[in-house]
C-alpha cells in the first residue's frame, strides 16, 4: 500500500538520480533511471487509487502526481527531449502553481524550465513572465520562511529547504541576466548579473573563472555608466578571485581580460574629460585647432553678432559640462568606497583587496583639467593594454590584437585633446600610423577584410587631421607642399578602402560578384559613403598652382556626383538617412564647376565666393 512516507522517499531518490553527473559517455544515465523511477511510481499510484481510504489521503497522493509530472517533465528537457519536456511541464503548471504554498520548490523549478526554452526560442516575452512569476514566489517563499518559528527537530529539514531554495534563486537571477542581455536591456541585465556574482559570494561554491568573466562584463557595463567606482570593484574583485582558478591556461587569460578592462578604465576615464575639453572650446566661432601655438586668432574679425553668438554657445556647453560631471563617479584619489559591491566577503576582506592591490602603483583617478594630467592617465592606460597585449599576440589572437591597438589609438586621440604643441601633436598622430599601418603586411585578406578596411579608413582619417593641422601654416611652397603631402597619404589610404569594396581591390582578396560588391557596400553604407566624401574633401582642398587645383576639383567633383548617383541607387530607407549628404554633394556639383572654370580661364575668385572655402 502506497503512504506519504514511501512516495517522499522515491521522489527523493530519483531526486538524487537526477542531480548526479555522468561520465561523458553516458551522460544521461543517471537521469534515465530517475526517470523510470517516477514513471514506476506514477503507475504505482494509478493501480493502487481503490486502496486509498480517505479524501484527505486522496488529495494528498493527487498533489503528489502534480509534482511528479513537473520532475518528469524537467528531466525530459535535461535528457534533450525538449518539446516533450515542454508539453509536460505546460500542462502540469496550472495544477502545480494551485499547490505552490505546499510545494514552492517544484513550482519554482518548473516556472524556470518552461522559461529557459521559450528564452532559448526566442519567445522573450513568455520567458520573462515565467521568470517573474519565479522571482514573486521565491522572494514570498523567503519572507515566509523567515516569518515561521522552527522547532529543534526541523532545523536539519528547514536547512535542506533554505539550500535549495536560495539555488533557485541564484538561477533565477542568472537567467533574468541572460534575458535582458538578450533583450540589450543593459541596466537590468547588470542589475540581474551584480546579484547573481553576490549570490555565488554569499554561497561560495562556485566556477571562480566564469565568475570573473562576468564580473569584468558587469565592470565594462559600469564604465559605460560613468561608474568607475564600481567598476574598479569589479576589476579589483576579480583579480583577487582570479588567482584561485586552478587551470593555468585559464587564469593567464582571465588575467589578460582583467587587464585589458583596466586600460578601458583609464581610457574611458580620459575619453570623458575629452569630452569635458571640448565643451570648453567648441563654442568659439570657426574653431579649428585654435589652441596650437601657431595659429593666430583674429579677435578683430568676429563680428557682434558671432560674438553674442558665442558667449551664448559658452553659457550653454558650461551647463552641459556640469550636468556631465554630476554624472560621473569615481574616487578622487581615495580608495575609501562609501557603498562597496561585494561585501559578501566581508569588510576586512575588501579593504585588503582595495588598499593592499597588487599592482605596482595605486589604481586611482585624478581630474583631468592639461596635459600634465592628461598623460598621467594616458600612460596608465598604456601600460594596461600593453601587459593585455602581451598575451593577446597577433599571432593566434587577430581580432582581440587588433581590438586592443584601436583602443590604444583612442587613447591617443583623447590625449592630443589636451595637447597645445602642433609638433606635438603631429608627433601623437604618426604614432597611431605606426601602431595600425604594419598590420596590413601581415593580416590575410580572405580572413580579416573587414579588419583590413578599418586599417584603412583609421590612417586616412588621421593623415587627413595631420593635414587640417598644416593648412594654418602654408605661408611657402615648402610647406604647402608638406600639406598636400598629407592630403595624398589621406587619399591614397580612402582609395584602398573604398577599392577593398571592388573584386581584386586587395590583393589576395577573394573574387566577387557585382551582387555581392552592393551587398558589401550596403552592410557597411556609413562608412563607406562617409570615406567618399572624405576623399572629395581632400581633392577639393589641395593647394598650389592652377594645373594641380584644377587636375583635384576634376576629381573631386565626378566622386560628389558618383555619391549622388549612389544615393539614387540604394533603397530609400538607407538614401533616407542621407538627406544632408545629398544636399552638401547637389551644392558641390553646382559650384565647383563655376571654381573650375574661374581657375580654367585664369581668373582669381572673389573672397568667399566657392562654397566650403
Amino acid at each position: 500500500m502506497i503512504t506519504i512516507e514511501s512516495l517522499k522517499d522515491s521522489i527523493k531518490k530519483a531526486d538524487r538520480l537526477a542531480e548526479a553527473i555522468d561520465p561523458d559517455q553516458t551522460p544521461y544515465e543517471s537521469k534515465y533511471k530517475a526517470i523510470e523511477i517516477l514513471k514506476e511510481l506514477k503507475k504505482e499510484i494509478n493501480d493502487n487509487d481503490n486502496e486509498l481510504n480517505s479524501q484527505s489521503k486522496i488529495q494528498d497522493i493527487l498533489d503528489y502526481l502534480v509534482v511528479i509530472d513537473s520532475k518528469l517533465g524537467e528531466l525530459f528537457i535535461a535528457t534533450e527531449e525538449i518539446t516533450l519536456g515542454l508539453n509536460v511541464c505546460r500542462d502540469c503548471l496550472k495544477s502545480l502553481e494551485s499547490i505552490q504554498d505546499k510545494f514552492p520548490l517544484e513550482t519554482i523549478s518548473t516556472l524556470q524550465s518552461i522559461s529557459i526554452i521559450y528564452i532559448n526560442k526566442n519567445d522573450f516575452d513568455i520567458g520573462k513572465d515565467h521568470l517573474i512569476k519565479s522571482e514573486k514566489l521565491i522572494n514570498h517563499t523567503i519572507e515566509k520562511q523567515k516569518q515561521q518559528q522552527k522547532e529543534e527537530e526541523e532545523e536539519k529539514q528547514s536547512k535542506d529547504f533554505e539550500d535549495k531554495l536560495d539555488s533557485l534563486q541564484l538561477q533565477n537571477y542568472f537567467y533574468f541576466a541572460q534575458l535582458y542581455g538578450l533583450l540589450k536591456d543593459s541596466e537590468l541585465s547588470s542589475k540581474y548579473c551584480e546579484l547573481t556574482l553576490r549570490k555565488q559570494l554569499k554561497r561560495n561554491n562556485f566556477d571562480k573563472l566564469e565568475w570573473c568573466k562576468n564580473s569584468l562584463m558587469l565592470a565594462e557595463y559600469y564604465l559605460s555608466e560613468l561608474n568607475f567606482d564600481y567598476a574598479k570593484q569589479c576589476f579589483l574583485v576579480s583579480n583577487f578571485i582570479c588567482k584561485d582558478i586552478e587551470n593555468e591556461d585559464d587564469r593567464e587569460e582571465t588575467q589578460a581580460n582583467i587587464y585589458l578592462v583596466m586600460g578601458k578604465f583609464y581610457l574611458e576615464f580620459l575619453h570623458f574629460f575629452k569630452d569635458i575639453e571640448n565643451l570648453n572650446h567648441c563654442h568659439r566661432i570657426n574653431n579649428n585647432d585654435n589652441d596650437i601655438d601657431f595659429i593666430q586668432d583674429d579677435l578683430s574679425s568676429i563680428s557682434l553678432m558671432e560674438k553674442e553668438k558665442e558667449d551664448k554657445l559658452f553659457n550653454e556647453n558650461q551647463i552641459k559640462k556640469e550636468k556631465l560631471l554630476d554624472l560621473i563617479s569615481f574616487n578622487k584619489r581615495s580608495l575609501n568606497i562609501e557603498k562597496p559591491l561585494f561585501t559578501e566577503l566581508g569588510i576586512d576582506q575588501l579593504n585588503k583587496i582595495y588598499n593592499h592591490s597588487t599592482f605596482s602603483s595605486p589604481i586611482d583617478l585624478i581630474v583631468v583639467k592639461d596635459q600634465p594630467s592628461a598623460r598621467d592617465i594616458f600612460l596608465k592606460s598604456q601600460h594596461f593594454f600593453n601587459k593585455a597585449k602581451k598575451y593577446y599576440i597577433l599571432d593566434g589572437f587577430v581580432s582581440q590584437h587588433i581590438k586592443i591597438l584601436f583602443d590604444q589609438i583612442n587613447l591617443f586621440e583623447y590625449l592630443n585633446m589636451f595637447e597645445t604643441n602642433a609638433g606635438r601633436k603631429v608627433g601623437i598622430h604618426k604614432k597611431k600610423i605606426e601602431l595600425i599601418e604594419p598590420l596590413l603586411k601581415e593580416l590575410n585578406p580572405t580572413y580579416f577584410l573587414s579588419s583590413i578596411r578599418s586599417i584603412y579608413f583609421k590612417i586616412a582619417e588621421i593623415y587627413s587631421e595631420i593635414s587640417k593641422i598644416y593648412q594654418y601654416v602654408c605661408a611657402n611652397l615648402k610647406e604647402i607642399q608638406t600639406y598636400n603631402e598629407c592630403l595624398f597619404k589621406s587619399m591614397e589610404y580612402y582609395n584602398l578602402f573604398l577599392n577593398s569594396y571592388n573584386d581584386g581591390g586587395v590583393p589576395n582578396s577573394p573574387k566577387i560578384t557585382e551582387e555581392e560588391k552592393m551587398k558589401s557596400i550596403i552592410e557597411d553604407f556609413e562608412v563607406y559613403i562617409n570615406a567618399k566624401l572624405e576623399l572629395a574633401v581632400c581633392h577639393k582642398n589641395i593647394k598650389g598652382v592652377n594645373k594641380l587645383v584644377l587636375e583635384h576639383l576634376e576629381k573631386s567633383l565626378n566622386i560628389f556626383r558618383s555619391i549622388i548617383t549612389l544615393l539614387d541607387s540604394v533603397p530609400k530607407d538607407i538614401s533616407s538617412r542621407h538627406t544632408q549628404e545629398y544636399h552638401l554633394c547637389s551644392q558641390m556639383s553646382s559650384l565647383l564647376p563655376q571654381k573650375i572654370q574661374y581657375l580654367s580661364s585664369n581668373k582669381t575668385p572673389n573672397p568667399g565666393q566657392w562654397y566650403g572655402k
